[in-house]
């Protein structure tokens, strides 16, 4: 198997995963090192942002099962590479809610207004 690309097989890597990080580098190979804790603590600005980004994943953990199910099936309704969950959470951090009610218009699925944080 070695040789194949990880895509073909369906398999998209990325992030920390068993003690190791992965991506994919610009040539689109994926590189694998040990995970390393940081060496400084977080930035105000990184805080904050961590701060935004758990106030954006707990508004999406509130939506109803309804809500949720809408987001994902406008998302493959509309081919996006990206998840539900990734939509709501890009466009509350982001203060994007035109553009998912714009998803809602192009796909006649019904999604709810996104906060933005």
């Amino acid at each position: 198997m070695y040789g194949i690309p990880y895509a073909l097989l369906g398999l998209r890597l990325a992030g920390d995963l068993g003690g190791v990080t992965c991506y994919t580098d610009r040539a689109g190979r994926k590189t694998v090192y040990p995970i390393a804790p940081p060496k400084e603590p977080a930035s105000p600005s990184q805080a904050t942002l961590r701060t935004r980004f758990s106030q954006a994943q707990a508004a999406w953990r509130n939506l109803t099962a309804a809500e949720k199910k809408n987001l994902e099936d406008a998302c493959r309704e509309t081919s996006l590479r990206l998840t539900g969950q990734n939509l709501y959470i890009s466009a509350a951090m982001k203060d994007m809610n035109k553009n998912v009610q714009a998803i809602a218009t192009q796909t006649g699925i019904p999604l709810p207004n996104v906060p933005p944080v």
